[in-house]
Formats: C-alpha cells, structure tokens, sequence
C-alpha cells in the first residue's frame, strides 16, 4: 500500500516507497536504497515512543533474528533510533505470505505442499539450532521468496538455554508440578468463556506470556507457560493443515471455541495424504514432549520422493549440523582391528586408538568431565593451517592468563609403561587415571590411584577405572554382563563399601564417560558395537548416592561414535562426535530432551569439552583437522580464540588459559609428550613424556582448584 502523510519520506537512509504491513506495536515499510536495492523497515509506533520496555522488545528482536541462519529468514542489515523509535532494517523477500498465497491461488496440495514442508521445517530447524523459539510461527509469517519460504518476525521469539525459558524451568513432561496430558488441566487455568467473540488478539499476552493467533498456538502457550522448540512444531503443523484446506486443523466460528479444540479436540486433517498426514499428526500432540523435533520431522520428509532437490540440500545440512555451504571433505580415519569379545562378555566402545588427555574437574557448582575416549594421532604433514588471532566477543577467562608451575617439578615413572609424568604440589590439576594399551591382549589397561595424590593401582579386569574428582568414590565396569546386566561397581574409598547398579539390559552395553564435578553423578555411553565403531543409543546417569541409573533413549541421528559429556551448568548432557569436522554441539536434558544447538563447531571429545570454569569450550576448528584449535564461549557460542598448535589430538582444559594435548616433541615425529600449551600453541610445560615405542597412552587430570 502507498504511504500516508503521517509516513516519513526516508528512514534508516532508506527512501520510503510504501507500506508491507503493521501491526498494534509497528509499521512495516517498503524502502529504497540509492543503489536501487530494495529492504523491509520495521519501526515503532509513535504511542511506544519512549518505552523502555518497547525498545527491549524491538533489540531482542534484531539479536535473535542475528543469529539464524540467513537462507530461512529475512536477514538484519541494520538498526537505528528515529524520532525516538528503534527500527530495523532487514532484507526484502520479493513474494506473498503463505496466507496471502492461500488466499489468492487456493489450498496446497502434492509436491508442491511437501516441498513447502520440508522448506519451513528446515527453517525452524535452523531457528531451534541457534537457540531461539520463535512462538509465533504462523501463515503470515511465512514468505514465499523466489529461493523458498522464509520464516519472518522475531517479536515474540525468546532463546532458550539449558533447561530455562525465561527463567521458568521446562520439562516437557510437567508444568509447574502437574501432569500434562493433554486430557486433564486446572479448571481454571484455562477459561474459554473468559475470551469474548473477536476479543483475541495476537499480540495481546495470555498468561503473561505473548502468543500468536490461536489456531497456530500450541496448548501450553494458551495455558501461558513455558514454550519451548515443541511448541514451535505444533504451530508448523497447524500452518501445513491451513496450507492444505485453508482454514487448519481447529477451525471454529470464534477465536474461544478455536483455544478450546486446540487444547481438548483433535485435529481434522482430512486435507493430507501419507507421509505427511502422520508427520503432522504427531507434531500435534498435546503433550510436547511427544512432538518430534524440527530434524526429525526433517528425516521423516526426505524419504519422499516428491521432496525438492533444494530443499534436500538444505535439509540435509541443517540435520548433519552445520548450516548449508560448500561441500566438506570427510574424515579419513585408519582402520581399527576390533576387539574380539567373548560370549556373556560386555563390550567396550569401539575405534580407540591413539593418545589422549582426559580431564575431570573438583567442586560443587560446576559439572566437567572425565576421558576415556581415544582418537587417532594424525600425520602432521599437509593439515591445513590456521593463523594463531583472538577474534573479538565476551572474554569468558581471567583477563590475565594464570601462571603455570614450570621449575620445581617432581618426575615419576608411569607403573606398567616406559612413560614419565612430571607434577608439582601447586597444581591445579592432577593426573588421576591413565590406560594403557596391551597388545598381547590386545585390550586397554587401567591404572588409577588411590586417592587424588596417591600411589597408582592396576586394574586388569575391568573395561574402565576411573576416579571420582573429590577422590572419594571409583568407578569400575566389569567386562561380563550381571544377571542380563551391564553393570557399573560404585567403590566409596572413605566407608569401604562397595555398591553395583545395573545400568542397562544385554545386547546393550554402557561404558563409563564422566563424572560430575560434585562426584555424585556418573555418565555412561549406552549403545553397541558397530564394526570398527560405537553406535550410541542414548546416554544413563547414575546416582551415587541412591545407586540408581536413569538411561536417556535419544529420538536423534547422526549418533555413530558420538561422545558425552555432562553441561557445564545443571543437570544436562552435551553430544559431539570425535571425527565429524564439522557439526552441532548438542545439548539435552537428563531425560534426552533435546534443549538447544551451538551450530558450526569442529572435531571435539565431549567428554571433556569445558574449561573448569565452565565458561569456555574446545574444539577443532570447524571444517579442519587436529593442529587448530577454536575456543567458544560456552553460554553464547561466540568464538573467542583461533590459533594454530601441534596437537595430534583435539586439545584438553589445563585451566582457563591454557590447554592440554598430546605433541611430537621433534620434527621427527618420534615419542610423544603430554604438553601444557597457551592459546598461541606454543608449549608451556611437559606433564607426560612417552619415549619412542611407547604404548599407546591415555592420561585423565583432575582439576583441584
């Protein structure tokens, strides 16, 4: 539509050509820039002028939008303040909205419908993966560009973090301490008859929580609480419904008796077919914890055939974890002669080689982890190479680097290898456990020690051995099943007592991953050999104290040789793959919800992904092999460090400053040192010396500040 008077004639630098839309709280403008180049502006109305609360709104806006990915979304190209009233620049997508299409061309139905599915499933996938819930997914907020939909308008979206939405705990299960069925709510939680006919506006907030129009609301937003990606989905659903019939799955007369199917009626979905009828009805359920997520809905999709080349691309990178882009070359790793198990005999993960560097933090607020994951040493000739910067974003560290004890060290040989470990009183972290590699048994032997400084013990019978951080308990899994069991031995080195917890039912097996920080839960690998790897089913955690497991079934791909590790705050669980180059760090909740995504990571051992603070994590950088190094804030995901290092293995926490990882000392290549470096990747110190010939060597530290 054309301007009015009360338009201006140019904002943001932008020559105002006319109006795309508004709503109670903008105006969105068409405008011009000198080049010709056409963009969107949304400004605030003039009775917001002054608002505090308005302009927080208008700035989160623009942050969230930020951190999509820009092929599913109107992309921010600038913000500003004019008379007053933030703005914001985005880019113009040239097509209707997917109501406005409806309305004009009628009902969507064959490949066009399922591209169109897989089109805005990618969206919100790519939305879920950066953190954010939209809320407010709808038919108007869909654009049809001429490169596919575009999910717009992020004035409702809120980001999500760990298991907090806006400072309310989820739990896809229980809101607020109830059941949530689908069957059953509080009778006054929910009042239809409170809603007079046409009374129900989008914009207006039930419950406190901002909401979209009703027939795209999922149940828990119209109750007002938390919503999380979950509820996203139920509106994706809801918009495909209105795509096929026009006028969706809950139609009524009245916006009342729309709030009242939604949360008690099933959906009519007579406008589908099969595949995409079942997809849809399950991201209808009432209960979100039954939804699938975006990337699975994704999956589901591309089993079609009427699914868009385009649209394949661009799913198929959003579920590998990293957003669309040039083709990655894969990870050519060596083969690994698989260990041979015996019958009645659990089994350990497979595709351990090489030499790493574990760690495990001591305390009560944070969680860390603790290695017993191997990766290959990698030839260091021809990797590519990455120039040691610090790149701009929150520092997470100390401002200045903490010194490292260098003189004054105390050498020891390694029991049971030609290996010598070097340590001062001063450390902050210990060496607590290491394994070595028989090859006359072709099997990993354990040594741990009695305590956080005490001698080192043999332990031949088991698959893992691992030391609490507080020294107090360990952590043994036997190698033969327990009544049908794989079964994890809990030892408390203070009472003597020794306690066993099954964990989980054979041919499953479940090995021993981290401790948390307070040494009162343990986290297992639950899955089964593969070949020459480790297929992941899911994740257990036990609990110390009860002696009981809880075992996490994962609704994920892509879980082959995936790794965990416990979140550096809260109960929640992280998941990355050793070998993937390039991928999404993911984060779940102690039931295997899925939480969030830090999209665009590299190669990285979940098991000790997070400095001791918790502040910070380490990967290799996205795309390249060992021998680069990217240091990420763990809250936001930004990256605060890139450099270049020696490492033949992806890299450890030695604190907050420095990092740890296995090194060839010469230009040789013969022997291999455990070394302290700094995040320039110049060494600091040595901590383990392995001759040439030496075993394979794996080493865990327990940091005790």
């Amino acid at each position: 539509m054309p301007p009015t008077v009360e338009d201006p004639a140019v904002l943001g630098g932008y020559a105002i050509r006319g109006r795309l839309g508004e709503g109670e709280r903008g105006v969105v403008y068409l405008g011009a820039g000198d080049d010709g180049g056409q963009v969107a502006i949304k400004w605030l109305r003039p009775h917001l002028a002054g608002d505090p609360a308005a302009a927080r709104r208008f700035a989160r806006e623009a942050a969230l939008a930020r951190r999509v990915a820009p092929f599913c979304t109107a992309k921010v190209l600038a913000t500003g303040v004019h008379e007053d009233r933030p703005y914001i620049v985005s880019e113009y997508v040239d097509g209707p909205s997917l109501r406005q299409a409806v309305a004009r061309d009628g009902p969507w139905a064959g490949s066009g419908l399922h591209r169109l599915a897989i089109g805005t499933a990618t969206a919100l996938a790519a939305i879920h993966q950066a953190g954010i819930v939209h809320r407010a997914f709808d038919p108007d907020n869909v654009l049809l560009g001429g490169e596919g939909p575009r999910v717009i308008d992020f004035g409702h979206a809120q980001a999500f973090d760990g298991q907090m939405f806006d400072g309310q705990a989820f739990d896809g299960q229980a809101f607020d301490g109830q059941a949530f069925d689908g069957q059953a709510f509080d009778a006054q939680a929910f009042d239809v008859n409170a809603f007079e006919a046409g009374a129900f506006d989008a914009d207006v907030a039930i419950g406190a929580e901002p909401v979209g129009a009703p027939a795209f609301t999922a149940p828990e937003q119209l109750l007002g609480r938390a919503a999380g990606p979950a509820a996203d989905m139920f509106a994706w659903a809801s918009t495909l419904v209105f795509a096929a019939d026009g006028v969706g799955p809950f139609a009524a007369g009245s916006a009342p008796e729309i709030a009242r199917r939604v949360l008690y009626d099933e959906p009519d979905l007579t406008g589908l077919t099969e595949p995409l009828r079942g997809v849809v009805a399950t991201c209808l359920a009432k209960d979100p914890a039954r939804r699938p997520t975006a990337e699975q809905v994704i999956l589901r999709l591309m089993e079609h055939p009427a699914s868009g080349q385009r649209e394949r691309e661009r799913a198929a990178a959003l579920v590998s974890g990293h957003r669309p882009g040039p083709p990655v070359e894969p990870v050519r790793e060596k083969a690994v002669e698989p260990v041979r198990e015996k019958a009645g005999e659990s089994v350990r993960e497979k595709g351990r080689k090489g030499w790493v560097v574990g760690a495990v933090a001591v305390g009560v607020a944070l969680v860390t982890t603790v290695a017993v994951v191997l990766v290959s040493v990698n030839d260091l000739d021809g990797r590519p190479r990455v120039r040691s910067t610090a790149l701009t974003g929150t520092p997470a560290g100390s401002p200045t680097p903490t010194p490292v004890r260098t003189a004054n060290l105390v050498s020891s040989p390694l029991p049971g290898t030609d290996a010598t470990f070097f340590e001062h009183p001063s450390d902050t972290a210990r060496l607590t456990t290491y394994s070595v590699y028989s090859a006359k048994a072709k099997q990993w032997v354990y040594y741990t020690r009695d305590s956080l400084t005490g001698r080192f013990r043999k332990y031949a019978d088991v698959w893992e051995s691992v030391l609490s951080p507080d020294g107090r308990y360990l952590a043994r899994r036997g190698k033969r099943y327990r009544n049908g069991y794989d079964s994890v031995k809990i030892t408390d080195k203070m009472t003597g007592r020794t306690s066993t917890v099954d964990v989980v039912r054979r041919p499953l097996s479940a090995y021993v991953q981290a401790w948390s920080r307070d040494s009162r839960r343990l986290l297992l690998n639950v899955g089964t050999p593969i070949k020459d790897s480790w297929q992941s089913t899911g994740f257990a955690i036990v609990d110390v104290t009860r002696r009981t497991a809880t075992v996490a079934a994962l609704r994920e791909s892509r879980l082959s040789d995936i790794r965990y590790g416990f979140a550096p705050s809260g109960g929640g669980v992280v998941a990355l793959a050793v070998g993937a180059r390039r991928q999404a760090l993911r984060f779940f909740d102690g039931d295997g919800r899925r939480l969030r995504s830090i999209p665009d990571v590299g190669a990285g051992v979940a098991d000790y992904l997070f400095s001791p603070s918790g502040k910070k994590f380490v990967t290799n950088c996205p795309g390249l092999a060992t021998g680069t190094a990217c240091v990420y804030d763990s809250l936001s995901g930004l990256e605060l460090e890139r450099f270049d290092n020696r490492c033949t293995n992806p890299a450890n926490w030695y604190d907050d400053d420095h990092l740890i990882c296995w090194v060839r000392p010469d230009t040789g290549g013969q022997g291999h040192q455990a070394q302290v470096v700094d995040f320039t990747g110049n060494p600091v110190r040595v901590l383990v010396d392995a001759p040439t010939g030496a075993a394979d060597l794996s080493v865990t530290y327990t940091y005790t500040d």
